[in-house]
């Protein structure tokens, strides 16, 4: 056999492979006959927020009872630019005013005392300190001061919190992560971006073709369903690990300010951006792939193939959304200039709703989506970054909640965030470092809200002169008390994934004590 029939070979192979390998070349899937099933009622979708680079959430929901408070305070309100909110009920204060909280003239709108007090909630159950008997004082809660539209959803019971998860292969305790053994479950590479985006998307560290959302959809697309396979499970983004399915294909979604979403096309050969722009280049893949006679080629009709069911399964997205259109989110105004702004998570949100009212032209009943923002990765400048990301948040949430209700699916979509990892709950001058486990927001009708679920964790740092020796934390990083595979598995479930089925997609559920954390109402 010649090198270049095994090149060929290879290159066939590869080619063949882009329809499982990930989102760069979702839409080259086989098109399929669409099965419209209007007024479907057991519809659902789940919506994926992943919040790039490690969203500090310390900062996003917090303990405010005074125990909490002043350790979160003595940690934070230090360094050459403070990072510390300001207590429930601090009024905002203005540019060229002093607060009366910290005594600091407020020079600049990216001054925590600018944005007032944190925004209290109060959970449905009382959230005691960890190891107080029961009859201790509650706890008492709070939001970013950033967020109002998610407070409101809280108090509505629209929204609910998950404290404290993040990677786990096991139950671990503090004692066990600090004096290892052989066989401890320590996750590995814990502080790394790209391995913890990996593992919170699919639940490895290592190279894995499925992801977690990919697989609930493959679930549904096992019916026999032709359509589920190229309109299950959608991204917005690049190459993403959680809508990649083994049978469902993760479609990707153009999206713009102004027109909301549309269907991507692929053309292997077309000068972009992502690919060499080199006539020379493009001259020699031309010939490699195709050879002077298309038709008469193995590759060449392969190549050619793909692009023309692409191409098509493009022109039935294209014309299920143009029936579809939703309302343009409202202008987004940023906190730290006063002005309009352009928010690119709105505007996914916005493909992504349109992609969910035309899910009756597409055919699934299921539907699994992706979406991200970032970069939250705030070593310094914290306060500017996360400010202004948590408000985009806060306003794209609202935003698209607001139109799936108006749609009638409020009840049928869930939205949930994600991310690397928490960050150091001690700042390092003007920003936070990588740490573990974090707190996360669940919105929609199918939810419990107005509590927080898990185990809300101590607050502080140890201190060896007073003696305080938090349980939840070791050195800066808060070790999580529920794993990611609790947490989406209790998505699962809501979404209508059998036990067996969350079995094999989530192996280690087996080793914690629920497979169901209880925010969904199943």
């Amino acid at each position: 056999m010649t090198r270049e029939t095994l090149s060929r070979r290879n290159a066939l192979k590869a080619l063949a492979a882009l329809g499982t390998a990930g989102p760069l070349v979702l839409n080259l899937s086989s098109l399929g006959a669409a099965a419209a099933t209007t007024g479907q009622t057991d519809y659902k979708a789940i919506v994926c927020l992943f919040l790039v680079g490690g969203n500090d959430s310390n900062n996003l929901l917090l303990a405010t009872d005074d125990t909490s408070w002043k350790r979160y305070w003595s940690a934070r309100f230090r360094g050459a630019t403070p990072i510390a909110l300001m207590p429930p009920g601090t009024p905002a204060t203005a540019v060229g005013s002093t607060n009366t909280v910290t005594n600091r003239k407020v020079t600049a709108t990216n001054y925590p005392e600018y944005w007032g007090g944190v925004l209290p909630i109060t959970p449905k159950t009382p959230q005691f300190s960890a190891g107080a008997a029961p009859g201790a004082p509650a706890r008492t809660f709070g939001l970013h001061p950033l967020m109002p539209n998610m407070q409101k959803a809280f108090v509505a019971g629209r929204l609910a919190a998950l404290a404290n998860v993040g990677t786990l292969l096991a139950p671990l305790t503090k004692a066990q992560y600090q004096k290892p053994t052989t066989g401890t479950p320590i996750p590995p590479r814990l502080y790394s971006h790209s391995d913890q985006q990996q593992a919170w998307q699919t639940g490895s560290v290592e190279f894995t073709a499925l992801g977690w959302g990919g697989q609930l959809g493959d679930v549904f697309a096992a019916s026999g369903n032709a359509s589920a396979i190229n309109f299950t499970s959608f991204t917005t983004q690049g190459l993403t690990g959680f809508p990649v399915g083994g049978a469902v294909k993760a479609y990707r979604i153009s999206y713009s300010a102004s027109g909301g979403g549309s269907a991507v096309g692929i053309d292997l050969l077309q000068r972009t951006g992502s690919y060499n722009n080199s006539p020379t280049f493009l001259a020699a893949l031309r010939e490699t792939l195709l050879g002077n006679d298309a038709d008469g080629n193995m590759l060449g009709r392969t190549y050619a193939d793909a692009v023309v069911t692409s191409n098509n399964t493009a022109t039935t997205f294209s014309t299920a959304l143009a029936a579809s259109q939703v309302s343009a989110p409202p202008a987004f105004i940023n906190p730290l200039t006063g002005t309009a702004a352009g928010n690119a998570l709105a505007d996914q949100m916005r493909a992504v709703a349109q992609t969910i009212v035309a899910h009756g032209t597409l055919g699934p009943s299921r539907q699994v989506f992706f979406v991200q923002i970032g970069s939250f990765d705030t070593h310094d400048g914290q306060n500017d970054r996360q400010s202004l990301l948590l408000a985009q948040v806060d306003h794209a949430l609202n935003y698209f909640d607001a139109e799936m209700t108006a749609r009638g699916y409020g009840n049928a979509v869930t939205t949930f965030t994600a991310s690397d990892f928490n960050r150091t709950f001690t700042t390092n001058g003007d920003g936070t470092d990588h740490a573990w486990g974090g707190h996360h927001l669940i919105l929609g009708g199918a939810v419990k809200g107005g509590d927080i679920y898990g185990t809300f964790p101590t607050v502080g740092v140890d201190d060896a002169a007073s003696g305080f020796n938090n349980p939840d934390m070791a050195g800066n990083a808060l070790i999580p008390t529920t794993s990611v595979d609790q947490y989406l598995a209790t998505i699962g479930r809501w979404f209508g994934v059998t036990n067996a089925d969350l079995a094999k997609i989530f192996p280690r559920l087996q080793a914690f004590k629920t497979a169901d954390l209880g925010f969904m109402k199943v």
